[in-house]
């Protein structure tokens, strides 16, 4: 009789979970190919470049006695990137087996989350018994492209800097000035909210290791000349092998005055021969949104941020 209680392990190839259906540890690039072909023609379509091969994550596949039917990215607490191949039909039945292995691998005292869930997969997640976050968001992509950026005299332009942070990982050189911009600019707003950021220690930039020296030269720091002011701040990162804004903020004070629209124009003059086109993910109901569209930034289809089973205590 198979075991279904083995816990998650690195060292594990299979993992059963049921007497027809199991878990098989996969190749990440063959089971890109798949996923990029099977999770969603419209996301897919989209991301048309994208192999979904990144190394990150425990990339699986679902068989059905010995036919793939399936993949999937789990972890204690996570699932994601779950597909089916045609002309498989009994989807409702592998997501309740893959829930109750969720379960077993998992910290119960925590939620067990869900992500990038697409409009065409919410009701399966939901009839599995995860529950909708009340957030969607969309990515959005434009090709780099050269522009003539004007600046006004008042404010002072530069690429933000990154130091060793001791422990063997990198850090910005200004990170508390970062973080008091950004926490000023998204502090009780509704991607504050959705992110769980309340406090200034919440803002503090994590994205140092996910740079690089392009990547840094289009990221900007917009300063007061007059009161020294870190007044905005755009920051780049690499997002699964392609240039994506990490964050982008203006405090307050100094919004009307095309800082945003700057910013991003600079990132995609700086990134033209080196990456093919900037992306952002932008949360539906968000005021910046506008000036994405103005700059020719093309909205992807929309996907519920998290689905999650609650933890036991909540």
């Amino acid at each position: 009789m198979q075991d279904l209680n083995l816990n998650y392990s690195e060292d594990n190839a299979a993992y059963p979970l049921s007497g027809d259906y199991s878990l098989h540890r996969a190749d990440p690039a063959e089971w890109g190919v798949y996923c990029s072909v099977y999770y969603n023609m419209a996301y897919n379509g989209f991301f048309k470049e994208e192999r979904f091969d990144a190394p990150h994550g425990s990339r699986f596949w679902i068989h059905q006695g010995e036919t793939r039917i399936g993949g999937v990215t789990m972890l204690p607490n996570k699932i994601y990137l779950l597909f089916f191949v045609p002309p498989f039909r009994e989807t409702a039945q592998v997501m309740k087996l893959l829930r109750a292995q969720l379960e077993r691998w998992s910290d119960r005292t925590q939620r067990i989350k869900a992500f990038e869930i697409l409009p065409d997969q919410a009701e399966l997640f939901a009839r599995a018994g995860f529950w909708p976050d009340a957030f969607r968001c969309r990515w959005m992509q434009r090709p780099a492209d050269r522009f003539d950026v004007s600046w006004d005299d008042r404010f002072a332009i530069e690429s933000p800097g990154i130091e060793e942070d001791g422990l063997g990982g990198k850090r910005y050189a200004k990170q508390e000035e970062i973080a008091a911009c950004d926490y000023a600019s998204f502090a009780g707003g509704i991607d504050a909210v959705r992110r769980n950021q309340r406090t200034l220690a919440d803002y503090a930039p994590d994205d140092a290791n996910y740079t690089n020296e392009r990547l840094l030269q289009g990221s900007t720091l917009v300063y007061d000349k007059l009161t020294g002011t870190l007044a905005a701040n755009c920051r780049l990162c690499l997002q699964d092998g392609q240039a994506a804004v990490y964050r982008i903020g203006v405090l307050p004070a100094y919004r009307g005055m095309g800082l945003a629209g700057n910013m991003l124009k600079r990132a995609l003059t700086v990134l033209h021969g080196a990456y093919p086109l900037l992306r952002l993910y932008v949360m539906e109901g968000n005021t910046a949104e506008s000036v994405y569209l103005e700059l020719g930034f093309v909205p992807g289809v929309p996907e519920i941020q998290t689905m999650y089973i609650p933890a036991e205590n909540e």
